[in-house]
């Protein structure tokens, strides 16, 4: 029998348990969704680091960015895309100018703010900046490619410092689009039965063994492609003429060219070389950049217009921005020339040195 003064017990007193149980499922639920994002992330970089690229033509700026903060004196900087890469003999230009020098030119994607980025804190008075980004550079993001940027950062990790907030967002929403890539690739070479074959020679696989760290000459230029003889289609360029000109790139480089010669560096717009029927179909907005970059207060030295590189197809290997190997002293030649019209005795070195 009840004690009269104990509580009855309320009927709403055998819910309590319940209620109380309920916070601990909602943490579970996050605790379990926690894992999983964790075990997704995890798969994710064991997809993107455990796959190997394609090649290994990204080593290069590990190559490159050594000789830029080692060499000694006074030296010549070529800052730009690949048409650098493909189409420069840092050689003769040493020859030419007594200047030892270093061709950065790698991959147009990287986006024209990081290509010029990636150079300045390496640069002192004295130095000279040699610009010659392709045409693509002006109709496409400045911010550049972020499955690109993600895979330099990859590569050389001490690049993220080269990168805005915006850019690092960028290359790390990469790495999904990254990974499918990866998995795309591997499935599709095991259903072709390509996965452990040998490489052999058709045209990816001779561009992949051009398009390598091995390829490099010490100053940075591509030489693997030297007596390949390339017979697959032209890859073309951006259509300007569609696109039209961004805005931002002209002004950007302005300011670029301002900031490295306060720096005391000297900066020389010098035009990526290009194949004719390219030139002709884009020719308004090319000639629209050139006459941008040349005029007002604060006009880069550009001597040559871009007409002056424009060259026919048989100089070029596999795209219209990059030349043979057999024909990059002609376009050396246009460079060496530019120097010595705008910097006079600047465009050289004492021998010594």
């Amino acid at each position: 029998m009840m004690d009269s003064e104990t509580p009855k017990p309320n009927e709403g007193d055998a819910a309590l348990p319940t209620a109380v149980a309920k916070p601990k499922g909602a943490l579970s639920l996050l605790g379990r969704l926690a894992l999983l994002g964790v075990a997704s992330v995890a798969t994710l970089m064991a997809v993107v680091l455990g796959i190997p690229d394609d090649n290994d033509y990204a080593r290069a700026t590990l190559l490159k960015h050594d000789r830029l903060s080692t060499l000694p004196g006074k030296k010549i900087v070529l800052v730009g895309g690949s048409n650098l890469s493909y189409g420069m003999d840092s050689t003769l230009i040493e020859r030419e100018t007594g200047c030892p020098a270093v061709n950065m030119g790698l991959n147009g994607y990287f986006g024209v703010r990081y290509l010029m980025r990636e150079v300045a804190d390496d640069v002192k008075p004295g130095d000279i900046i040699v610009i010659a980004f392709e045409w693509d550079s002006f109709g496409k993001p400045i911010e550049g490619s972020g499955k690109d940027l993600y895979a330099i950062v990859k590569t050389n990790p001490a690049a993220i410092a080269y990168l805005t907030p915006q850019q690092i967002g960028e290359a790390v929403s990469a790495i999904p689009f990254v990974a499918q890539s990866k998995l795309l690739r591997i499935g599709n070479q095991a259903a072709r039965g390509e996965l452990f074959m040998p490489k052999g020679d058709n045209l990816l696989d001779k561009l992949i063994e051009v398009e390598s760290f091995k390829s490099f000459a010490p100053t940075g230029d591509l030489v693997g492609h030297k007596g390949v003889t390339w017979t697959g289609d032209i890859e073309e360029g951006t259509k300007l003429y569609q696109t039209g000109i961004d805005p931002t790139v002209v002004p950007a480089i302005k300011a670029y060219a301002k900031a490295m010669e306060a720096k005391g560096v000297h900066v020389v717009m010098s035009y990526t070389p290009t194949m004719r029927h390219y030139y002709a179909a884009n020719k308004t907005q090319i000639d629209s950049v050139h006459t941008a970059l040349t005029t007002g207060p604060d006009a880069v030295k550009a001597p040559r217009p871009p007409s002056d590189y424009v060259f026919d197809e048989s100089l070029f290997f596999d795209t219209v921005y990059h030349l043979k190997a057999e024909t990059r002293h002609l376009r050396v030649q246009q460079v060496v020339g530019d120097l010595r019209t705008t910097l006079k005795d600047a465009a050289t070195c004492p021998k010594s040195n």
